[in-house]
């Protein structure tokens, strides 16, 4: 009745929604005329009086009240925009100390965040800027100036670090010899704790950590350092306890070979004494027991095995003394063909420099003298004697130059008929293709012009004229078909009554 009122081409008496043009836009059953948040499936979820498409925290119905951009439904503190600044778990609306993690951890009411001392609940009592909690000696604001460990509130010489340690009843730091117990015994005006030789006034002359009143080498830093019996100073080989045993004029250890008056004459660091080949730096580097001074070939251990003169270490070729005379870049020693560049290069086995023909694996097997890769008729001696370009291993007609041009079966020299296949078929001396009648020996010779082996009458040139079937040579009456009919001896075709063997006896003209 109200024709669509909502305008959205259905009619209201099908229309779920007839009033809501956009039926129930939000899917939430309500339709969009009765709906309060027309398009908020939820309808206003957290009860904000603000529908959910269009707020900002649809599920908070405050709204983010600490306005820190994190609704508050989801947000861990959702009265603290600073959300637990001081990660201390309790959030900042509830904790006293909101960016003091541990929350007044002295225990002076004082947050740490604005405590100088947030761990010392006396606050630096000694005022040295330091504390309690770090300061090594909370209650002395010098802090051990001497450095003892003893702090100097409770240090007796706070200025001495040894705290009267010579045990004179005098601190260290306004004793002469604060350390010296003897102040001095050798007058050297150095105090005895740090007079190295307390007892010598020469305090160690040779250096060698050994006080001269206890030196039996005083002057002699290494105290006959070997063992000669006579101390340094007056040693002609101070280190050398056999004073340069080889007379070389050089000591030990100077001399790095002190038994061999050549010094390692061949300098390979071993000693002549010691060394197997004191004259090869090497020591027979090729281990073939010749030292390399006398060894012909010092790096090979075979010495030149193939004797060419070439080392085997040099030698392209140390087992072939011909040094690859063919070439072909394999050694003699394992070259099956040592003289052949190509080695065998038709597979027959022999050796190019062993056969004439070496590019020939059958070796000319006509034997007529030409290899079969360079002879046109590798098969045939006579390499086509008739020259009609077929060689005569496969020339059914080698002598002949035009083989069987008749394909009878007979070459051309041959032939008695050449150009004939069937020759002379009847044996008269006439070639076929030249016979007038080659089946006919006879050549027609009734001369009818038709050849004995199909003239039915060869001996009768009328060819049975009569048609008696009796050719003319045999018939009694050639020309009488009945053949005197009426037998009186003579023929019908000359019988003026053929028929009357009394031949019109009456003579009245009337057979």
């Amino acid at each position: 009745a109200e024709n669509d009122p909502d305008s959205d081409a259905a009619c209201g008496n099908v229309d779920s929604c007839p009033h809501d043009a956009e039926n129930d836009a939000d899917g939430d059953g309500l339709c969009g005329d009765a709906d309060e948040c027309p398009y908020d499936a939820e309808n206003d979820a957290d009860g904000d009086n603000i529908c959910g498409d269009i707020d900002s925290c649809a599920w908070d119905a405050g709204n983010d009240q600490d306005a820190d951009m994190i609704c508050g439904n989801v947000d861990s503190c959702a009265g603290d925009g600073g959300n637990d600044a001081d990660d201390d778990m309790i959030c900042g609306d509830v904790d006293s100390c909101a960016f003091d993690a541990w929350n007044d951890g002295d225990s002076d009411a004082v947050c740490g965040d604005v405590d100088s001392c947030p761990h010392d609940a006396w606050d630096d009592t000694d005022g040295d800027a330091v504390c309690g909690d770090v300061d090594s000696c909370a209650f002395d604001a010098e802090n051990d100036k001497d450095g003892d460990v003893i702090c100097g509130d409770v240090d007796s010489c706070d200025s001495d670090p040894l705290n009267d340690e010579d045990s004179d009843q005098v601190c260290g730091d306004v004793d002469s010899c604060d350390m010296d117990t003897w102040n001095d015994a050798d007058g050297d005006l150095l105090c005895g704790n740090i007079d190295e030789c307390p007892l010598d006034a020469e305090n160690d002359a040779d250096g060698d950590g050994i006080c001269g009143d206890v030196d039996s080498c005083p002057y002699d830093a290494a105290n006959d350092f070997d063992g000669d019996g006579i101390c340094g100073d007056v040693d002609s080989c101070a280190a050398d306890a056999e004073n340069d045993a080889d007379g070389d004029a050089i000591c030990s250890p100077e001399d790095a070979c002190p038994n061999d008056d050549e010094h390692d004459a061949d300098s390979d660091g071993i000693c002549g004494t010691l060394d197997s080949c004191p004259y090869d730096g090497d020591n027979d580097a090729d281990s073939d027991l010749t030292c390399g001074d006398e060894d012909a070939c010092p790096a090979d251990p075979e010495n030149d095995y193939d004797d060419d003169q070439i080392c085997g270490d040099v030698d392209s070729c140390p087992y072939d003394s011909h040094n690859d005379r063919d070439s072909d870049n394999i050694c003699e020693d394992v070259d099956s063909c040592a003289l052949d560049t190509e080695n065998d290069a038709d597979s027959d086995a022999v050796c190019a420099n062993d056969e004439d023909c070496a590019d020939d694996a059958e070796n000319d097997a006509d034997e007529d003298a030409i290899c079969g890769n360079v002879d046109s008729c590798p098969y045939d001696a006579a390499n086509d004697f008739d020259s009609d370009q077929v060689c005569g291993n496969i020339d059914n007609c080698p002598f002949d130059a035009v083989d069987d041009v008749d394909s009878d079966g007979t070459c051309h020299t041959d032939d008695i008929c050449p150009f004939d296949a069937e020759d002379d078929s009847d044996s008269d001396a006439l070639c076929h293709s030249e016979d007038s009648c080659p089946y006919d020996a006879a050549n027609d010779i009734d001369s009818d012009n038709v050849c004995a082996d199909i003239d039915s009458c060869p001996l009768d040139p009328e060819n049975d004229v009569d048609g008696d079937n009796v050719c003319g040579e045999l018939d009694v009456c050639p020309y009488d078909r009945n053949n005197d009919g009426d037998s009186d001896d003579i023929c019908g075709d000359i019988d003026s009554c053929a028929n009357d063997a009394a031949n019109d006896a009456d003579s009245d003209s009337v057979c």
